[in-house]
């Protein structure tokens, strides 16, 4: 698989790796991180290297993109962004991302989505890029808007956690509005 590279000023975003599950466990098994993810905590490195391995394997696929979130000045992974699903024949995908809880609030996410985003209208030749959030994920809606989506709607019990069903806020950004 080809080892895709975006920069930012602070960050590089590159394929996931083996090596970066020790960094992706102790997230992935956060409950503060997991909580808005649609995994279930992980228990183990097991887990976390079986996970990354799943996510390349649908990559070469072409099903989804993920990237590791890095810290350039100090090589540290701090997350992970890419698209969840795309449809070709619309020209859509849909945008997910996490970060480990000491990394919240200092601009990472909006910068690392901001080179994603680039890639899927430039790139990927996208029209459409969505993002589904939890109604009470505020940090990710302000993320969001900070990039421009609009705010679509809510899809009433649209996904299951655990033995519950949760409502989804549906946001959006066409390739016209990004900038």
């Amino acid at each position: 698989m080809e080892d895709k590279r975006f920069e930012t000023s602070r960050l590089l975003l590159r394929t996931l790796s083996e090596d970066d599950a020790e960094a992706l466990h102790i997230f992935w098994s956060d409950v503060r991180v997991t909580r808005y993810m649609h995994i279930n905590s992980l228990e183990t490195m097991e887990q976390a290297r079986a996970f990354i391995a799943n996510l390349n394997t649908l990559m070469e696929q072409n099903e989804l993109t993920r990237y590791s979130i890095v810290l350039k000045e100090t090589n540290e992974v701090i997350g992970t962004c890419g698209f969840d699903s795309f449809v070709p024949e619309h020209q859509t995908a849909e945008i997910s991302y996490d970060l480990g809880k000491p990394y919240w609030g200092q601009g990472f996410a909006s910068e690392a989505l901001r080179m994603i985003l680039s890639d899927g209208f430039e790139g990927k030749e996208l029209n459409r890029i969505e993002a589904r959030i939890e109604p009470d994920n505020i940090r990710s809606i302000h993320a969001l808007h900070k990039l421009g989506f609009m705010q679509e709607g809510k899809l009433r019990q649209a996904a299951r956690k655990g033995d519950r069903f949760t409502d989804m806020l549906i946001f959006s950004l066409l390739k016209e509005e990004f900038e």
